[in-house]
């Protein structure tokens, strides 16, 4: 067992986040190697990474040839090469390390009929329907990416107890699995000319997702109720989930409200505890709409390439309306900003990811946040 975590510690400050009452500082994931220089060998989601998705750290290993299906579906070839990172980077805070189980981003499609094509950096999927009008969506238990993703999860839970934790992976949910399944520009044309028709998906789509969720779950959840979502690094009592919908950022606020809202409200009332990524300018139309539901524990926001750092003063308003609605806020927050961020936002219901040159570093950046909000 790694005693140098302290898991109880760790598990007792995010339930306190949840709830809004972590006295003491925000929540701190930090994002850094024991020692200043060092690289940290290859897994993925190193170096400012928000969600621990497919982000090589080296790119003179981008390649796209050869054979990656064991990269990402294979146990032993997955904890391997965690467990050769793990021993580099510093654990401060509530960082911790975890086994990053993810299939792509949205195994649910995978789960539903959609094939893989296995990159080193990431796996995208084909199509599995020419149309939501021939879409025959059901979750069958011994679907192939289905019975990898739960063995991969198992075996973590198994093997990980005392060194890392096992979350679950970036299964995704309705619109942006459906855009997976018969495509974006297909989809975009039948939420016009198919409301109905895409309804009736989306809502296979819902019980396949409740359904993928729990067979995860079951293996997740520790003896005290504590389940980890990968993505993200949420850790909390009962079921725990992030959620999305990144097609939004193509559709109009009145598309967002009849398709996605009332999943969204659907999930998070079946949820113990939710995050919702809003993900870039073009999703920030529908904000409100995402705020108004109430059964939503938390917002993350994520600017998009080329934008200011999620700390920059000029989102505040997005972190301020969200604490008006009540929300936890989770943030992306560069080492420049974190200072000012923390004096503006203080600790309670905040969550803040950030990065740092080495272990040094990173106890610096924590006891500094402890100080600022000691003086609030």
């Amino acid at each position: 067992m790694d005693t140098t975590i302290d898991w109880q510690g760790i598990k007792e400050r995010m339930e306190l986040w949840w709830r809004g009452e972590n006295p003491e500082r925000p929540i701190l994931n930090i994002e850094a190697p024991i020692k200043k220089g060092v690289h940290p060998p290859g897994v993925f989601g190193w170096a400012g990474s928000s969600s621990g998705e497919a982000k090589p750290d080296d790119t003179r290993q981008r390649d796209t040839d050869g054979d990656y299906e064991d990269f990402w579906t294979d146990f032993d070839t997955i904890e391997s090469r965690h467990l050769e990172q793990f021993p580099h980077l510093a654990y401060v805070a509530e960082t911790y390390p975890r086994l990053r189980t993810n299939m792509g981003v949205g195994s649910l499609a995978l789960y539903l009929g959609c094939e893989p094509i296995f990159r080193r950096d990431t796996v995208w999927y084909t199509p599995a329907f020419s149309s939501v009008l021939d879409a025959q969506v059901a979750l069958d238990p011994q679907n192939r990416w289905l019975q990898a993703s739960l063995e991969i999860t198992g075996r973590g839970v198994r093997e990980g107890k005392g060194r890392y934790l096992t979350g679950f992976p970036d299964i995704v949910e309705h619109l942006d699995i459906l855009s997976e399944l018969v495509g974006a520009q297909t989809l975009l044309c039948e939420m016009m000319d198919e409301e109905e028709a895409v309804e009736v998906v989306l809502g296979e789509i819902q019980r396949a997702w409740f359904r993928a969720y729990d067979l995860h779950y079951d293996l997740i959840r520790d003896g005290e109720g504590y389940a980890s979502y990968g993505p993200f690094q949420l850790l909390g009592k009962g079921r725990v989930a992030k959620l999305q919908c990144d097609m939004s950022a193509m559709i109009s606020p009145e598309m967002f409200d009849r398709f996605a809202v009332p999943l969204l409200r659907e999930q998070a009332a079946w949820l113990d505890k939710s995050l919702y990524h809003l993900d870039g300018v073009d999703a920030l139309r529908h904000l409100d709409s995402v705020l108004a539901i109430w059964e939503i524990t938390a917002l993350q926001w994520t600017p998009g390439a080329g934008k200011p750092d999620g700390g920059d003063e000029c989102w505040d308003f997005i972190y301020e309306k969200a604490l008006s609605a009540g929300k936890r806020i989770w943030a992306i927050v560069g080492p420049q900003n974190l200072g000012r961020f923390i004096r503006k936002f203080g600790n309670r219901g905040v969550y803040i990811l950030t990065h740092a040159e080495d272990g040094a570093m990173a106890e610096e950046q924590m006891r500094s946040a402890e100080q600022i909000c000691s003086k609030q």
